[in-house]
């Protein structure tokens, strides 16, 4: 068979992609879709800090060596059960972009072990010392067309007396050709991945709302690139886009309003009509708000919502990890073509061991 697969590698990749897409449907317990499989189910998952051990060694001084394998099986488990062709990773932890490869290759060895599957994987540039986001691609599913990390992009400022501040891990994109599942051609996907400031050491933020200013400004900056360099996605759903990972905000905070457009950094800045409450929830006289561009497969979506959320802090659980996309996309990810806000999405908690977020997931049919 191994003879056949390296021979006939086409045909063996496009008999396994039929097989595997036919299964996705009662695994997922989606309804029944007339378009047929899923044509690729997109993940999204912070690592917690994973990487090769010597290097998480040094962040997470009591962790041992089993624990590490633990973890790494949670993962692997994790991504399995929701059948994932693309995942956009936060927390990979290494201090060289070379490191952060090594770490996924590790990953997708672990996912070919128990798939048969073969992953590809794309790291980003990193201004953090430890912490780099990037994606694992099945090779079966989606080529990598082309790649860019949003460097040395300074943030706009919501006071213009501060220093000029950037994102602490860039937000890092992939574009994917998809191949079809049956005939067709394939589809460009354009990913990005972006793993916010979090609230940790918030008692060094003078403002004392846990860096929530901060976050505004990396969802404007973020915001504003993609209005820049995908006003196409935005209006036609030619090419696909989505936003996926890590805001270390919930959803009603107003780095989470201004990253979807339903409100602009502008609107916090001097006697403007918005202004923050002591958890970062947007106060806003009537009127202020303005036409979202951007929409959550997840709480947009009331039976997803219902779920507690994907991180707990300080006892309270939120929705930090998202998956985004602009409104004339989103008929891509509803469970039938008729299912108007009943999205082919959800949230995978078990493990546990894998991560303290959970991981988020979407399906993509076309």
């Amino acid at each position: 068979m191994r003879v056949k697969f390296f021979c006939v590698p086409f045909l063996v990749i496009l008999l396994h992609a039929q097989a595997f897409g036919q299964s996705r449907t009662n695994l997922l317990n989606i309804t029944s879709d007339p378009r047929g499989p899923a044509e690729v189910v997109v993940c999204s998952q912070n690592l917690r800090n994973f990487g090769v051990y010597s290097d998480v060694k040094k962040r997470v001084p009591d962790i041992t060596s089993s624990e590490l394998r633990l973890q790494e099986q949670a993962l692997i488990r994790r991504f399995v059960k929701a059948q994932c062709d693309v995942i956009a990773a936060q927390e990979i932890l290494s201090s060289s972009e070379q490191g952060a490869k090594l770490v996924l290759e590790k990953l997708s060895q672990g996912l070919r072990a128990e798939t048969n599957r073969f992953f590809t994987w794309e790291v980003g540039e990193s201004s953090d010392k430890y912490l780099r986001v990037g994606f694992l691609v099945a090779k079966d599913r989606a080529e990598v067309i082309n790649r860019t990390t949003y460097r040395n992009i300074e943030l706009p400022k919501i006071s213009e007396n501060q220093k000029p501040r950037f994102f602490v891990r860039e937000p890092f994109e992939v574009q994917l050709g998809v191949k079809p599942m049956g005939e067709g051609a394939i589809k460009v996907l354009t990913l990005i991945t972006f793993h916010f400031k979090s609230k940790g050491g918030g008692s060094r933020d003078p403002t004392g709302l846990e860096f929530e200013p901060y976050r505004m400004e990396m969802a404007e900056a973020l915001r504003r690139i993609v209005e820049l360099r995908h006003a196409s996605a935005l209006s036609s759903g030619k090419t696909i886009l989505l936003l996926l990972g890590d805001r270390n905000s919930n959803f009603d905070s107003a780095s989470a309003k201004i990253l979807e457009g339903a409100l602009k950094l502008r609107q916090f800045q001097g006697s403007a009509p918005c202004r923050l409450s002591k958890r970062g929830v947007p106060l806003c006289k009537a009127g202020a708000s303005q036409p979202q561009e951007l929409f959550s497969v997840l709480t947009s979506d009331p039976r997803i919502k219902e779920r507690q959320g994907t991180y707990h802090y300080k006892g309270v659980y939120s929705w930090i990890d998202d998956i985004l996309m602009p409104a004339v996309a989103l008929p891509f990810a509803w469970e039938g073509p008729t299912s108007t806000g009943k999205y082919a999405a959800g949230v995978i908690y078990e493990p546990s061991a894998a991560s303290d977020h959970a991981l988020v997931w979407v399906q993509l049919n076309w």
